[in-house]
């Protein structure tokens, strides 16, 4: 029933691996959403943004080319969400980090603002459902394809990429480096093991070196102590 290749198998790996790096940054920062930050609670929905995105991309590698019932329904319905997730995980990103590094001047208008580009690709990507432009599962072999136009995915990501650079040199610019390794990472991971999906796990990655970067600063803040 099952068609699971050794790429698709690694892919699931790696979705299972951010899972697990996941679940520990959730149970650490639990206490910290006590608070009732906004950068607390955008840190958890990014957290559970990726959480989503694991799973949906694990389930679309177990189903790829398989012949189970109800398979390639759900094949659509996972890739699309794998896509929507990965579009507002860079959103929520630049819009988290945006409030990081002007905390005393925050705006919701400009968070609005900075989400705009994820809303259109959000859109882009559920018009594909109809259109069949960008990706899509073959109902007969239940293979996923891509179309010519589907690069169109990763314009809101690289604008992203550009924000979230700027932000994060702004907040320490000491570990602006890690953030350029980890894109490279994944670009030439990308390049040299085409088939397997590492973007999942490079978030989960990314979000816990966040954590583990907040985890130094005291708990309260100075004006509540």
């Amino acid at each position: 029933m099952f068609n699971i290749s050794e790429l698709h198998m690694a892919s699931i790996l790696m979705d299972i691996a951010a899972l697990l790096l996941l679940f520990g940054t959730i149970i650490h920062t639990s206490i910290y959403r006590k608070r009732g930050r906004v950068d607390d609670r955008l840190f958890f929905i990014l957290i559970v943004i990726t959480v989503i995105m694991s799973v949906s991309d694990a389930i679309t590698y177990v189903l790829d080319g398989g012949r189970v019932p109800g398979g390639v329904v759900t094949s659509i319905f996972c890739n699309n969400i794998y896509f929507i997730t990965f579009e507002l995980f860079c959103g929520v990103l630049a819009v988290y980090l945006d409030y990081r590094a002007y905390a005393d001047h925050h705006s919701p208008v400009r968070s609005a603002v900075i989400m705009l580009v994820s809303v259109v690709m959000v859109a882009l990507i559920v018009l594909n459902n109809s259109g069949k432009f960008l990706f899509w599962v073959d109902p007969v072999t239940n293979q996923y394809y891509q179309y010519p136009m589907y690069p169109i995915v990763f314009l809101g990501p690289a604008i992203y990429a550009v924000l979230v650079l700027f932000y994060i040199i702004k907040i320490d610019v000491k570990v602006a480096w890690l953030y350029i390794l980890l894109v490279l990472i994944r670009l030439m991971f990308g390049q040299l093991t085409r088939g397997v999906s590492s973007t999942a796990l490079i978030f989960a990655i990314g979000l816990a070196f966040i954590h583990i970067h907040y985890m130094r600063l005291p708990f309260y803040d100075e004006e509540v102590l």
